[in-house]
């Protein structure tokens, strides 16, 4: 007896079997998953060795992956190969670099300490016109001395009180090369009082006189017995009446000084001239050599002739 389907299972026949064929088409485009085709390589295997077993590595929650260190050459020793000769390097520490570099210093030092290339037996000098090289190098110090010890502002003050320089400039150059430049006082007049000699520059001040110098005119102190004490200083206004006496005057060989009536000097004619102190010696000259023609138009002969004062001048027989 034939049944005949109603139409509702029919449509549900069909419909089934649509998406049957869609589900096998799709199955079939669609590449296999990843955990597939790891069961079909662990089927493979297993037939090719089938005494082995094969296990898939798995991460746990405590996995890391491992790093690669990398240490320095003083941390990690290696093998340096040069040819056919195998040199370790051997660790270094911070201890034996501190105690290698303690023993070249140490070294270094006793070379300077004990060399003779490093201690001072001469000086470089410049500028010295009247004070002795072997002076100045005597009493600056350094003589013998170590340039560990040199002491640049000692030495240049040391120099600086040798008397008749004014000023100084020291440098050293390695090893031992002293460099010593000075600038000395300039001497304009020689003076001597109560038995002592000195010469005096412009300023006044005084320093041993050294050998004789023709270029400068000498004063001979009248009024004073004892020698110049320590760092005495000579009246800056008779060193400038003195100058300008000798500027004016040539033939002038010796000025007398006393502390009353200033500069003086002996006249040809057989009489002392006095001119005092100061910058006003050209006028003191032109009332001198006036009032000396009137006393030669009178037959007058003086033995003192004073312009000290310009305005009151006077006379004695």
């Amino acid at each position: 007896m034939i049944t005949r389907r109603s139409n509702k299972e029919e449509t549900t026949s069909r419909a089934e079997a649509v998406r049957a064929k869609r589900k096998q088409q799709e199955s079939s485009a669609r590449p296999p998953s990843a955990k597939k085709v790891v069961s079909q390589i662990r089927s493979v295997v297993e037939e090719v060795l089938p005494t082995q077993q094969v296990r898939t590595p798995r991460r746990t929650a405590a996995y890391r992956p491992t790093r690669r260190r990398w240490d320095s050459a003083i941390a990690q020793p290696h093998t340096m190969h040069t040819g056919g000769l195998a040199i370790p390097n051997l660790p270094l520490s911070w201890r034996t670099v501190s105690f290698s570099i303690v023993v070249v210093l140490s070294a270094f030092l006793l070379h300077l300490m004990s060399s003779p290339d490093y201690y001072i037996n001469s000086i470089s000098l410049a500028g010295s016109k009247n004070i002795p090289g072997d002076e100045i190098y005597r009493l600056s110090g350094v003589a013998g001395l170590n340039v560990l010890w040199l002491d640049l502002d000692q030495v240049q003050e040391k120099v600086q009180t040798i008397p008749g320089i004014k000023t100084a400039v020291v440098e050293a150059h390695w090893t031992n090369d002293i460099y010593i430049q000075v600038t000395e006082n300039e001497p304009v007049l020689v003076w001597s009082q109560g038995g002592q000699t000195v010469w005096v520059d412009k300023d006044g001040i005084t320093f041993p006189a050294r050998g004789q110098n023709p270029n400068i005119i000498p004063i001979v102190v009248d009024d004073a017995t004892l020698p110049l004490a320590a760092n005495s200083r000579i009246p800056v206004n008779a060193i400038q009446g003195a100058l300008q006496l000798k500027q004016l005057r040539q033939n002038i060989e010796l000025l007398h000084y006393d502390a009353v009536n200033g500069l003086s000097y002996q006249d040809g004619r057989n009489w002392r001239g006095y001119f005092g102190v100061g910058t006003d010696m050209e006028m003191k000259l032109a009332v001198y050599e006036t009032l000396v023609a009137n006393l030669v138009a009178r037959g007058v002969k003086p033995t003192m002739i004073s312009v000290v004062s310009k305005d009151a001048p006077y006379y004695r027989k």
